[in-house]
């Protein structure tokens, strides 16, 4: 046996063939570290992203109070209600530069004509003369309409040079450095002083539209979200129920294998199974579509999941129906858009009356004028100018024209008053019997809520009655049905309760949980 000491060791590698094999050993060992050290990199560098990817694949946690705000901001509704006081808007400011003074530059550019024009004479002849001329003028205006007698009161100033191109004729200058001139087109009817009584009006009734517009869009977005939540409650409930029935089927088969049961009642138990997983799949097509219609009218986007949160019931609130309609004939359009109506059937009958009288108009114009061939000549020794002229129109025979006329606008004014006096009826029931049908549903909705508890306590003592074997299928099938339809109920009620809300929210634009009016503040364009 050799000793150890005395081993015979492997003859040496020359110095190339070491010097390879160490430079290998550690370009290999290096790539390692390397591919270990880009490794570590990369970790350190996309740990901190996972949190964002974690959170953008979490589901939205979505409350009835946002579903609103953002149906208010993001709906068609909410652009159509803007839209729709937008033009309302402008018309109102439209009417009121109408009161405004206007200034107007008119201004025309050289005229330049040539032909031969028949020119009358002294002595009542007509001569044939030669024209050849250019004319410019240039004028400035103030325009203000007076609203108190409807006319138009004019402020004015203008120049006029005329040049003559024959021989021996010389260019002239015409000047109007003042002119004052009213005008009245009629005496017996002035649609200025009716516009500025309707008009007003007609600007609030648009206002307040605008606010009951927006309203209407966080009540749709109230129907949308509850469709919502409908549909998330039935996926739960086809959940818990194909849960239910794959644990009893399961026990139902060992408890077949020994006798308990007859065959009959383990292949219902079987069916029931089928029956949940269709209701399962079933119930989350209909939750999909619902969320989808959600989405677009909130504006989120399509590929986000939404989770439905139950909103509470709201604590200790009774409506007085007294004061819903007193809110309501404060807020609402409609009452302003009633006193509108009756002021435009008035307007009517006095345009009728003044139209079809007797009718004035008056012209009246003073100021001054001068003509020169100088420019400084035109406006030296400066010549009064005045006009006025009234035009009268009398109906002498019109074969009942002017009467029928009046006749029908005062029978229009009936009918106005009649359907606007049925309109305001129809308004007030429909606030009261409002406000009756909230406060009703407090008391629906604790029953509701309370008939779902017992529902589902009632279940879980049939199962496990069920299971000593006390009660038959066909029991146990009630329960489940039974909890089903009590939960169903809750969320209807739920949906009933909250659209009540917000509808008496939008018919009287009054806030009943803050005690305040609504308002959304005058929006400027």
């Amino acid at each position: 046996m050799i000793p150890f000491s005395e081993t015979p060791m492997p003859p040496p590698f020359p110095a190339v063939l070491r010097f390879g094999f160490t430079f290998t050993f550690y370009i290999f060992h290096g790539a390692a570290r390397a591919v270990y050290i880009f490794r570590f990199l990369k970790i350190i560098f996309i740990l901190p992203l996972f949190p964002s990817f974690l959170l953008s694949a979490q589901p939205r946690v979505l409350t009835l109070q946002e579903a609103v705000e953002l149906g208010k901001a993001n709906s068609p509704y909410y652009y159509r209600a803007k839209n729709t006081y937008e033009r309302s808007y402008w018309r109102y400011q439209n009417f009121k530069a109408r009161f405004k003074p206007q200034i107007r530059l008119n201004a025309t550019a050289p005229t330049f004509f040539r032909s031969i024009n028949p020119v009358t004479q002294p002595d009542g002849s007509i001569e044939f003369r030669r024209v050849n001329q250019a004319n410019n003028s240039i004028g400035l205006n103030v325009v203000q309409n007076i609203g108190l007698t409807g006319g138009q009161l004019r402020f004015g100033t203008a120049l006029q040079r005329t040049d003559n191109f024959l021989a021996g004729q010389e260019s002239f200058f015409l000047s109007s450095p003042f002119t004052l001139s009213y005008d009245q087109n009629a005496l017996l009817y002035n649609e200025l002083k009716w516009r500025k009584l309707i008009e007003p009006l007609t600007y609030e009734t648009a206002y307040r539209g605008y606010a009951e517009d927006m309203e209407e869009a966080g009540l749709q977005a109230v129907s949308l979200f509850f469709e919502g939540l409908t549909a998330q409650v039935a996926v739960e409930i086809s959940q818990t129920n194909q849960a239910n029935t794959d644990t009893l089927y399961k026990i139902s088969k060992e408890r077949f294998g020994i006798g308990k049961i007859t065959e009959n009642e383990l292949l219902q138990l079987e069916l029931n199974t089928l029956n949940a997983q269709n209701q399962v799949n079933e119930a989350k097509v209909n939750l999909e579509i619902a969320s989808q219609n959600l989405k677009r009218i909130l504006g989120l986007p399509l590929t986000e999941q939404l989770v439905y949160t139950i909103p509470p019931q709201i604590p200790a609130l009774s409506i007085s129906p007294e004061l819903a309609l007193s809110e309501a004939r404060n807020n609402r359009k409609a009452l302003i858009d009633f006193k509108s109506q009756r002021l435009e059937a008035d307007r009517l009958i006095a345009e009728a009356k003044g139209s079809n009288s007797i009718n004035f108009s008056v012209l009246a114009n003073v100021g001054t004028q001068q003509t020169g061939q100088r420019f400084s000549d035109a406006y030296s020794n400066l010549q009064n100018r005045q006009y006025i002229g009234v035009n009268i129109d009398v109906p002498i025979q019109d074969w009942g024209y002017r009467k029928s006329q009046i006749k029908l606008a005062k029978a229009n004014r009936e009918l106005v008053e009649v359907t606007v006096k049925q309109e305001e009826i129809t308004f007030e029931q429909e606030i009261y019997l409002q406000a009756l049908r909230f406060n009703q549903q407090n008391s629906q909705l604790a029953v509701a809520q309370k008939a779902d508890t017992i529902a589902h306590r009632r279940l879980e003592i049939t199962k496990q009655r069920y299971l000593l074997g006390k009660i038959s299928t066909t029991d146990l099938n009630i329960a489940l049905n039974e909890t089903v339809q009590a939960r169903q109920n809750f969320v209807n009620v739920l949906k009933t309760y909250w659209t009540s809300f917000y509808t008496l929210r939008r018919l009287t634009l009054f806030d009943f949980q803050r005690i305040e009016k609504i308002t959304y503040g005058e929006k400027r364009f």
